[in-house]
């Protein structure tokens, strides 16, 4: 069972006959989206209940449906799994247990950067999932296998992707695992990973 899964699985034992079940969820690409720097695709956002939440993604969902579409789904494809987070998402910020849903202003950029790059340390880092600005700006620190990592920092794409379902290690032996972006939040928050997005909303 993949990280996404399972999310979904306590989230549905979570609601469980409060309703929330039949509550209609909109997902919609927000083109003047101002998004994470560390991550590239269109900002689809999901509501909820009064509560939005992005997804950064190259292959969004534009639908209207039931809450319910995801206790049971098969989630077979990217396209569904980043449908699914943002879902997750929206639905643990009306649950009041998730801060991060939007991205942060463009003001915040640099000094998330700064934080990041003191977070690591110098450490040898391994990127699950595509990020241009992470990809320059880490350069020095990058490896190629996961195996030589000190440090694993998981994206929204890179863990919606085929890749990302089936092997995302946790816990990892002596590494430490970072999700990364507004995207991840929920997955990291019901998982129990740390989570960077010191300046989300």
């Amino acid at each position: 069972m993949s990280m996404i899964e399972e999310s979904v699985l306590l989230l549905e034992e979570r609601v469980q006959g409060s309703g929330c079940e039949e509550g209609a969820v909109n997902l919609r690409v927000d083109p003047d989206c101002v998004k994470c720097p560390y991550e590239h695709g269109v900002c689809m956002v999901a509501t909820f209940g009064g509560k939005s939440a992005e997804f950064v993604t190259s292959d969004p969902t534009r639908a209207t449906t039931k809450l319910s579409f995801m206790f049971g789904a098969a989630f077979e494809n990217p396209r569904i799994r980043a449908a699914a987070c943002s879902i997750i998402n929206a639905l643990t910020g009306f649950l009041c247990i998730n801060r991060v849903s939007h991205s942060c202003s463009p003001r915040c950029h640099l000094p998330c950067l700064d934080g990041l790059k003191e977070k690591i340390n110098g450490r040898r880092v391994f990127l699950f999932g595509p990020s241009p600005r992470l990809e320059m700006e880490l350069k020095a620190f990058m490896v190629e296998r996961i195996e030589d990592a000190e440090v694993i920092i998981v994206t929204g794409e890179g863990l919606v992707s085929d890749d990302g379902a089936r092997s995302i290690p946790w816990p990892y032996p002596r590494k430490e695992m970072v999700f990364i972006s507004p995207s991840t939040s929920g997955v990291a928050l019901l998982q129990k990973i740390p989570h960077w997005c010191p300046y989300g909303r």
